[in-house]
C-alpha cells in the first residue's frame, strides 16, 4: 500500500513541574491534580496563537484555509507542545486543547455524573430560540446539559446501550445490505468491475436506510426500491448538510451570534425543513403501525422507536432526528474507511473472509445474534479502521471544577478539547502506527497477551456517562455491512490512497472511492 502522508506528531515537550505524570489508583491521581492546582502555572501562560492570527489562519490565503481541524491541531501540537489554546472569538470561549493521555484521563475522571460540554451552539440556538414552540424543554441529548441531560440519558440508555433491543434488527439490516449488494452489481462497470466516482453517496444511502430503520421504524428504500422517495431523499440531503454547517458556524470563526450571516440563515432553514419532514414521516409511521395493529399483525415489541415513544413522544422525535444528524456521515465514513483499509491490505481482507466463511458458509446465510457473537477479527478490523482513519479531533468537555493540565491551572467552566484522535497515528502510543494492523487489538495466539495500548489514547466513542449513545447501533450496522460485502466480494482500490480523507468537524472523503468489487464464487 502507499505510505500514509501524516503531519509529524511526535515531539518532546518540556514538562512544567512534572504535573500530569501520575500513576496509581484513581483517588491518588485526583488528589494530585487537586493538590498541584496551587503550584501550577497560571492559565494565561498556556501557549496560544493570537486571536487575529487565529482568524487569519482560516481566511482565504491563510495557513489553514480549507485545511482540516486535525491538520491544524497537529501543527499546533508540533508548534506549542501537548497543550495549547484555540482562542475564543465572536462569542465562543477559549478551547484548551490537550494531547496528553494523563490530561485526558484527568478531564474525564473529573467530569462528574452530568458531564457538560459546549454544545453545537447553532443547533442549540435553533431549538431554544427559533423553534422553542416545538422543542420546549426537549432539546435533545446534543443540546441538553446538567440534570435535564441526565434524566434524558437515563431514560434512553436502556434502549440504546443494551443489546436485547438491537437483536431484532439483524434480519431487516441484512435485507437492506442484500439490496446494497445488488446495487453494487448494478452500478459497477461491466469490464473494470469498478463503481462510479460518486460511490460514497451509495454508501451514505445504505447508512441512511439502516439508521432510518431504527429512527423511523420503516424502510426508506433509497438504495434501490424507492430511490426517489421525496420525503426520505429530502431528509437524507438535509442530514448531510447539517454537519457541514455546524463546522462553518460553531468551529470556524463566524459572527452569526451578532449578525445574521448567510451560513446562519441557511442552517436555520435546514434545521426547520428537517423538523417538518421528520414530523411528517413519524406521523405516517405511527398511522401505519396503528393500521397494522388493528389488522392483527405482529409488531416488533423491541422496536427502538416504539420504546422511545413510550418514554416521551416529543423526545422520540428529537432523538430520531439526532440519530440521522450524528450518524449518517460518521457511520458512512467509517464503513468506507473499513473497505479502504481492507482493499489496501488484501492479506487482512483474506484473513477476515476466512473468519466469515466459518459462520457464513453460503452467501445467504442469515446473520443473527448467534452467528455474529464470535467475530473477533471483524471487530478488530473495524477498531483498526477507526484508529487508522481518525474521524475528527476528539471530544469536548466543560470543567466542573478547577483542574491542573500539563502543569497549568485550568479554571472551572473552561472548555477543554481532549484531542485523543491525534494520538492514533503516534508511534509512541501505537507502534507501527502507519500500518493497518487489526492484530494489535487481538491476543497473540502464542503468548495469549494483547499489544499494550495506553489508557485514554483510544476513545473514538468518547468515555464515561456522556460517551456516544449510538455506539452499539453503529457497531451493529457496520459489522453487518462489512460481513455482507466481504463475504460477497473481493474489494480492491487501485488508486492513490495516501490522503483519502480531510477532516473538518468530521472526516469526509478527499478522493473518489472507485472500489473494484470482484464476485466471490463460493
Amino acid at each position: 500500500m502507499e505510505p500514509q502522508e501524516h503531519v509529524s506528531l511526535r515531539h518532546d515537550q518540556t514538562k512544567k513541574m512534572g504535573i500530569g505524570e501520575f500513576s496509581g489508583p484513581l483517588p491518588y491521581a485526583l488528589l494530585l491534580g487537586s493538590f498541584n492546582s496551587t503550584l501550577a502555572l497560571p492559565y494565561k501562560d498556556i501557549p496560544r496563537p493570537g486571536k487575529l492570527e487565529f482568524i487569519r489562519a482560516f481566511m482565504p490565503g491563510g495557513e489553514f484555509h480549507d485545511a482540516s481541524i486535525v491538520d491544524y491541531a497537529a501543527a499546533m501540537r508540533s508548534r506549542y507542545g501537548d497543550i495549547f489554546i484555540m482562542p475564543g472569538i465572536f462569542g465562543r470561549k477559549d478551547w484548551v486543547t490537550t494531547f496528553s493521555p494523563k490530561d485526558i484521563e484527568m478531564v474525564f475522571r473529573n467530569e462528574g455524573n452530568w458531564p457538560q460540554r459546549e454544545t453545537f451552539a447553532s443547533i442549540s440556538h435553533f431549538r431554544t430560540q427559533i423553534r422553542k414552540d416545538f422543542y420546549g424543554e426537549n432539546v435533545g441529548l446534543v443540546s441538553a446539559q446538567a440534570e435535564s441531560w441526565g434524566k434524558m440519558r437515563s431514560a434512553f440508555n436502556p434502549i440504546f446501550m443494551q443489546p436485547r433491543g438491537l437483536a431484532s434488527y439483524y434480519e431487516p439490516l441484512s435485507d437492506i445490505n442484500n439490496e446494497f449488494i445488488e446495487r453494487i452489481k448494478e452500478i459497477r462497470d461491466g469490464k473494470t468491475l469498478e463503481v462510479p466516482e460518486n460511490f460514497m453517496e451509495e454508501i451514505s444511502r445504505l447508512i441512511f436506510d439502516s439508521l432510518g430503520l431504527v429512527a423511523f421504524d420503516r424502510q426508506m428504500g433509497l438504495i434501490r426500491k424507492n430511490r426517489d422517495n421525496a420525503d426520505a431523499l429530502q431528509l437524507f440531503k438535509l442530514s448531510k448538510e447539517v454537519i457541514r454547517y455546524v463546522f462553518k458556524l460553531d468551529f470556524q470563526p463566524s459572527m452569526w451570534r451578532y449578525i445574521s450571516t448567510p451560513a446562519y440563515r441557511k442552517m436555520m432553514k435546514i434545521l426547520d425543513e428537517s423538523l417538518t419532514v421528520a414530523q411528517k414521516m413519524l406521523k405516517e409511521t405511527q398511522e401505519s403501525l396503528e393500521i397494522r395493529r388493528k389488522a392483527g399483525e405482529q409488531i416488533n415489541s423491541n422496536s427502538m422507536l416504539e420504546r422511545m415513544m413510550e418514554v416521551d413522544p416529543k423526545m422520540a422525535m428529537v432523538m430520531s432526528l439526532d440519530i440521522l444528524f450524528a450518524g449518517v456521515d460518521a457511520t458512512a465514513n467509517l464503513l468506507s474507511a473499513v473497505l479502504l483499509g481492507l482493499a489496501k491490505n488484501p492479506e487482512k481482507q483474506g484473513k477476515l473472509r476466512e473468519e466469515l466463511l466459518k459462520i457464513m458458509p453460503t452467501k445467504d446465510t442469515p446473520l443473527n445474534e448467534e452467528t455474529m457473537k464470535d467475530m473477533p477479527y471483524l471487530r478488530a478490523v473495524i477498531k483498526e479502521a477507526l484508529r487508522y482513519y481518525p474521524n475528527g479531533l476528539g471530544n469536548l468537555r466543560t470543567c466542573p471544577t478547577d483542574i491542573t493540565l500539563s502543569g497549568y491551572n485550568v479554571p472551572k467552566g473552561s472548555n477543554v478539547v481532549v484531542a485523543s484522535n491525534i494520538l492514533f497515528q503516534d508511534n509512541s502510543y501505537f507502534p507501527q502506527a502507519d500500518k493497518f494492523l487489526p492484530e494489535r487489538w487481538l491476543r497473540n495466539p502464542e503468548t495469549g497477551k494483547k499489544t499494550p495500548i495506553s489508557a485514554f489514547t483510544f476513545l473514538p466513542f468518547s468515555f464515561g456517562p456522556r460517551m456516544c449513545i449510538g455506539k452499539r447501533l453503529v457497531d451493529l450496522e457496520v459489522e453487518t455491512s462489512v460481513a455482507k460485502i466481504i463475504r460477497n466480494f473481493q474489494v480492491e482500490f487501485n488508486y492513490d490512497a495516501s490522503r483519502p480523507y480531510k477532516t473538518f468537524f468530521l472526516m469526509e472523503p478527499a478522493i473518489p472511492f472507485r472500489f473494484k468489487f470482484i464476485d466471490i464464487d463460493h
